[in-house]
């Protein structure tokens, strides 16, 4: 990436920022397409029969990006910083007591997922544990510093992503929040933002949902986040092929970099 001269350092900014946003935005099921997420984030302007749900997602995660490009460069990453980012990409306009903004669930939450063909229900952690695993994790994670190692980098990104979404300390968009987040080691380090791609949604949810299942509940006696099961390592190895889609972008304007001189 250092090749690249200022004008071509912005194409790929922005590249990822909307590849970013389209991705992450899909798998938790806004239906703007990437060109659609692209005319939004360029232009301002709304895609006609779309909703403005859609659109204001596509406005928060892109200003949550921004977000996280500031917040790396403090030495810390703080509660603060992290309800600041929840702000960003909850956009509903009624104000709900049960569903606060920018401050831990208060309500139990769970979800239904398809294992073996069966409803399986996968409860989170209860709202009266939230801040004692927050406070693990941020004492694990809050303070990164820049690493030379690209492997030692998705490992950090497997680990803060899969214990965030493991507590879920939001009552709403902590898987957004978790593939925010378990970047900034990598950004911190000086590499591409890892992207997942929602046309891998459901090895993606699955092995999320395997993991959940298998591993041992968070609570208030929990003093460790990560169990380091057999699908914690086929998640690692998920995510690493996963940066391939951040790759690509680069690698693309690189060859046309080459192909105009």
């Amino acid at each position: 990436m250092d090749n690249l001269n200022k004008f071509e350092k912005e194409e790929l900014n922005k590249q990822l920022k909307i590849g970013w946003t389209y991705n992450s935005n899909a798998i938790e099921g806004n239906t703007l397409k990437l060109g659609d997420t692209a005319f939004v984030i360029e232009n301002g302007l709304t895609v006609k029969g779309k909703a403005i749900k859609d659109h204001n997602e596509v406005i928060g995660h892109a200003r949550a990006i921004d977000l996280i490009y500031e917040f790396i460069k403090s030495p810390s990453f703080t509660p603060d910083n992290l309800f600041v980012l929840h702000k960003a990409i909850m956009t509903q306009i009624i104000i709900d007591t049960e569903a606060p903004m920018g401050a831990y669930k208060v309500v139990e939450n769970g979800r239904y997922v398809n294992i073996d063909n069966r409803a399986t229900y996968i409860p989170y952690p209860h709202p009266n544990d939230i801040e004692h695993l927050m406070k693990l994790w941020f004492g694990e994670f809050g303070e990164i510093g820049e690493m030379e190692d690209f492997y030692s980098c998705v490992k950090l990104y497997t680990d803060m992503h899969l214990a965030f979404a493991s507590i879920h300390p939001f009552f709403d968009g902590n898987g957004r929040l978790a593939r925010l987040v378990a970047n900034i080691p990598l950004l911190k380090s000086g590499f591409l933002p890892l992207i997942v791609s929602n046309e891998e949604r459901q090895e993606y949810i699955e092995l999320l949902s395997s993991y959940n299942l298998k591993a041992k509940p968070l609570d208030k006696s929990s003093n460790n986040l990560i169990e380091k099961n057999e699908e914690y390592k086929r998640l690692g190895k998920f995510f690493k092929e996963q940066y391939k889609n951040s790759q690509q972008l680069l690698d693309e304007i690189q060859e046309s970099k080459n192909r105009k001189k």
